[in-house]
């Protein structure tokens, strides 16, 4: 990816990012936004879990956060976009909220990820918690590894993590690509 477009790529997940926070009365807690390498995702974690020990947050609390965080970031390494220059890009907000602490997560992806995606999360979307519980140990059971090494664990682990509906959208872009963001709340 060329200069030029990599900064506008920033410019638009900034913009998204404020678009998100801005005006509102949630505490962002830390953000995130560039590339997403082994050293980034070591050093997200420990901030992210420094932020919510500041924040005194419940070990339980913070150990759930930790584990959908974890989930996220691999989701992001496993199924983002990655550009000409082998380049992922990731931008992340953990939020402090009334209910709780909210993980907001985008990045790029292409046409046929993005169907893939709306698909699995319409479908953990409308299962019930304990429907989350057998699917996970289904799939933990049955031992099916995907060609990117994952074995369609990751929604169901945040999802039963979140106790909620995965807030999601899709953002297509000029490129024609899409941005997708990713909102998980962990209740306090």
């Amino acid at each position: 990816m060329n200069p030029t477009k990599s900064s506008k790529l920033f410019s638009e997940l900034q913009e998204t990012l404020h678009a998100t926070t801005e005006g509102d009365d949630r505490g962002v807690l830390f953000s995130f936004s560039g590339e997403l390498t082994p050293d980034a995702t070591d050093a997200i974690m420990l901030l992210a879990e420094n932020a919510l020990l500041t924040k005194k947050a419940k070990r339980k609390e913070l150990n759930r956060m930790s584990a959908v965080l974890i989930e996220c970031l691999q989701n992001v390494s496993r199924h983002g976009w990655i550009d000409d220059d082998g380049k992922l890009q990731l931008f992340l907000t953990l939020e402090s909220t009334p209910l709780g602490h909210q993980i907001q997560a985008g990045n790029l992806v292409d046409f046929d990820m993005a169907a893939s995606l709306r698909a699995n999360l319409s479908e953990v979307n409308g299962m019930t918690h304990e429907q989350l519980r057998v699917r996970y140990v289904e799939c933990l059971c049955n031992n099916e590894w995907s060609e990117k090494g994952g074995a369609g664990l990751g929604l169901l682990s945040m999802a039963k993590k979140s106790n909620g509906p995965l807030d999601y959208q899709f953002l297509e872009l000029e490129s024609g690509k899409y941005l997708f963001t990713l909102g998980i709340l962990i209740k306090s």
